[in-house]
């Protein structure tokens, strides 16, 4: 009787290098697949027009505000005069974007308190995002959360005379220390600008305005916490992702209409 001859054996270093093949595509099914299942599965943008602010939105089931003109009112703590800002439709680009926003990226006004757990992550991606130059911020001071962030927020705008801001917001972003007069001095004289102007600065008429601006618009954008932005025409308020923010950015630059701040 003939024998049939048998299938030739594996050699053990190739079967080793099958299984590692099999097993290396199966994890990167694994990874590639469960980012493009979130992809497929994230539901779709919806969003709701906000009242009283035309072109404005949400992302539908947000907060609304409403009220045409939000009036905010300061006094300073050396007892001067004080500050209030009156904000009507008109207004709203100049004072979320400032007078020259870039048109060829997409603007976002992102309000931020120095006490804020959620900003401590929201504030570095922002930064990170602008560097990679595909979106221009306008950063505003919304101290909510008591005294500490008050003083904070005016320090940060004083900084911001002499061009020192973004070294100030990340030094007091959930710093533990408390932004004392000696503290303060301290952080000027490692950014390398006055002190004692500094100071002087925190309480001037320009930095209360400044604060009182972004509470009015903060109000009529119906912001009530931090972190909160408006991208483009879109309103969202609390912690958002990186995933969440691009989604936002996107569906701005893809918009059939144009935008509503020229």
């Amino acid at each position: 009787m003939e024998d049939h001859p048998s299938a030739p054996e594996t050699h053990p270093n190739r079967r080793k290098l099958l299984q590692l093949a099999v097993l290396g595509g199966v994890i990167g099914a694994a990874y590639g697949g469960t980012a493009l299942l979130r992809r497929l599965t994230e539901p779709d943008l919806a969003f709701e027009p906000i009242p009283d602010l035309p072109g404005f939105r949400w992302i539908e089931g947000g907060p609304i505000s409403g009220g045409a003109t939000a009036l905010a009112v300061l006094r300073p703590h050396d007892g001067g005069d004080e500050v209030s800002v009156r904000l009507s439709n008109a207004a709203i680009c100049t004072a979320l974007f400032g007078p020259a926003p870039d048109p060829a990226r997409v603007q976002i006004a992102y309000f931020t308190d120095y006490r804020c757990f959620y900003c401590r992550t929201v504030s570095p991606m922002l930064a990170a995002l602008e560097k990679e130059g595909g979106v221009q911020i306008t950063w505003h001071e919304l101290p909510l959360l008591g005294q500490i962030s008050d003083i904070a927020a005016r320090a940060a705008l004083a900084a911001r005379e002499q061009g020192a801001y973004d070294i100030f917001h990340k030094r007091l972003m959930g710093a533990q220390a408390v932004p004392n007069p000696p503290y303060l001095r301290q952080l000027a004289q490692e950014a390398s600008i006055d002190g004692a102007r500094l100071l002087r600065d925190m309480n001037s008429r320009p930095v209360l305005s400044q604060i009182m601006l972004s509470f009015a618009l903060a109000k009529r954008f119906g912001f009530i916490g931090t972190p909160a932005m408006v991208i483009g025409r879109t309103a969202v308020m609390g912690g958002i992702d990186r995933r969440m923010l691009d989604r936002l950015i996107d569906a701005e630059q893809r918009a059939d209409t144009p935008a509503t701040c020229p």
